[in-house]
């Protein structure tokens, strides 16, 4: 009589020869091959793998795989959840890849244009990880140990359940870390027929051996602003928005020190930027990860920062409420200086295309930290054309607030107002650093210098938004109250004569103009105080 595992071997040679025959039927998928099973009182030999790896397995096509390094190779049907029927093909030079033991474990991890993480868990009666055809595994880690599991899910998308086999074609652990594997798994979601199949080829090795990469050189071709657009010399940010873009809204924007704050703060191979003006905007460029201070050059093929592909580096501009879900663009290094890894100035451009669409954002930055633009005071004398009360108005002896509102105007509701101390109450803020308030009548009003001033000087104080949502460098104003109050405005006002007593406004006689939501309609007014 023959063993128990002369009949486990004939029966094996039995099944694998059907298979490589394609015996069984017409099914292309993975076929499920017979494995060797001792009685409970034998084992079976050392030269039996207990889980058998077919010589038929689906594999990825040799000339879609890179021919050296370290690789992960997807491969989704269309109708697949996670793959959404596309191929992807990662290595050491596009991605960074991650393999680990856990257990009985391996891990995966892609992380590059996409990210994605994966697990093939072994069956328990291995002892640990080893190779083999692992077949009727179910989502890791909530598959039955005895079986093992599988998962590979990313990009925000997962299988609630799985069904699926998976191939560890070799594996070498070295004191339980994990120096070189190489295998193959196919997952089904939710009982579908869609599949997901990957290949991964991945030794400790071919990570030492991947030459960094830096910045390339510049495109000749790349968009440079018209020097029209921008100053000859000082600091400046210049942006340019074409029909259709989502962030700039088709337009052109200048600034310089002049009429904005401009800020560049920087890390290793990472440059930030703050705009702080008539708009608010910030910018990010990242360098990819080989580079420890940003370098001349070009850095493309970006996504947005910080969910970038961190061996190209990242971008994203953004302000006034808008951002890029995702984006595609490039930055350029023009010129570049760092003293003892302090950035001191840089020349950059860039270009951004929001959610795959053909508009762009481009943007042109010059900054040297030494450049300190010296921001204007107030323009004294005022325009002579600037708004005054008709001649028909007399005004009082002592302090008033004097309020003419046009037809339409929603916060002086068309009502011509004249408020002293017989009729009101008039409350002053005189302390406040180059900045006066004012309430009376159920309203309160500011009214703020740029920055710089210590205090309030004589002079016109135009071009203003609402306060606190001001430029700093212009200054800013609001006058509301009575339940009303703009959501956005534009005005001017002018002090036509200020006096401090130890550091408070001991007089003030002023004029201002203020415009809610664009319209025309005007609420003005003339505020004094002293004799």
């Amino acid at each position: 009589m023959r063993s128990h595992w002369q009949k486990g071997v004939a029966a094996l040679f039995i099944a694998t020869t059907l298979a490589a025959c394609g015996g069984g039927g017409s099914d292309t998928r993975a076929p499920v091959t017979a494995a060797y099973t001792a009685s409970s009182t034998s084992a079976p030999p050392d030269f039996l793998p207990k889980y058998p790896i077919p010589a038929n397995a689906w594999r990825a096509p040799a000339s879609a795989l890179p021919t050296t390094g370290n690789y992960v190779y997807l491969q989704s049907d269309s109708g697949d959840y996670i793959g959404g029927g596309k191929t992807y093909v990662y290595s050491d030079k596009t991605a960074v890849l991650g393999v680990t033991a856990n257990g009985y474990s391996v891990d995966m991890s892609v992380r590059g244009d996409q990210n994605w993480s994966g697990s093939i868990r072994v069956p328990s009666s291995l002892g640990g990880i080893a190779s083999g055809h692992f077949l009727n595994l179910t989502r890791a880690p909530f598959a039955d140990p005895a079986v093992g599991g599988l998962e590979w899910s990313g990009e925000g998308r997962g299988c609630n359940t799985l069904k699926g086999w998976a191939i560890i074609d070799k594996v070498t652990l070295v004191g339980g870390a994990i120096t070189e594997v190489d295998a193959r798994f196919e997952q089904r979601c939710e009982g579908g027929p869609y599949a997901l199949r990957g290949q991964i080829h991945w030794t400790l090795a071919n990570t030492t051996n991947v030459p960094p990469e830096g910045p390339k050189p510049i495109p000749t071709n790349l968009w440079r602003a018209d020097p029209a657009s921008v100053p000859a010399s000082g600091n400046y940010v210049f942006l340019s928005s074409t029909a259709g873009d989502y962030i700039g809204g088709g337009r052109n924007y200048l600034y310089t020190g002049t009429n904005a704050n401009l800020a560049v703060t920087s890390r290793p191979n990472y440059v930030g930027v703050s705009v702080r003006g008539d708009q608010g905007w910030t910018g990010d460029f990242q360098a990819m990860n080989s580079v420890v201070e940003l370098r001349p050059g070009y850095y493309g093929d970006l996504s947005r920062y910080p969910f970038h592909n961190t061996l190209k580096g990242g971008l994203n501009w953004s302000g006034e409420g808008r951002g890029c879900n995702s984006l595609s663009g490039w930055f350029v290094v023009d010129a570049v200086n760092y003293t003892a890894g302090v950035l001191k100035s840089i020349d950059l451009r860039f270009e951004q295309h929001c959610e795959g669409g053909s508009s762009a954002l481009r943007g042109q930055m010059r900054w040297n930290a030494d450049d300190i633009a010296a921001v204007p005071g107030p323009v004294n004398p005022p325009p002579a054309t600037l708004w005054r009360p008709s001649a028909s108005f007399v005004p009082p002896a002592g302090n008033y607030v004097y309020l003419v509102s046009d037809a339409g105007d929603y916060i002086g509701q068309g009502r011509t107002q004249l408020y002293t101390p017989a009729n009101a109450t008039i409350v002053p803020q005189l302390n406040r650093t180059a900045a006066f308030g004012i309430s009376v009548g159920g309203y309160s009003a500011d009214f703020v210098g740029m920055q710089g001033l210590s205090q309030l000087t004589p002079g016109y104080y135009g071009d203003l938004q609402r306060y606190p949502f001001h430029n700093v460098v212009k200054g800013g104003m609001d006058f509301s109250g009575n339940g009303r109050g703009c959501n956005r405005l534009s005005g001017w006002f002018t002090v036509d004569s200020v006096t401090y007593a130890m550091g408070a406004i001991s007089s003030l006689h002023m004029r201002f103009e203020q415009h809610c939501e664009g319209g025309t309609a005007a609420l003005r007014g003339v505020i004094h105080l002293g004799n």
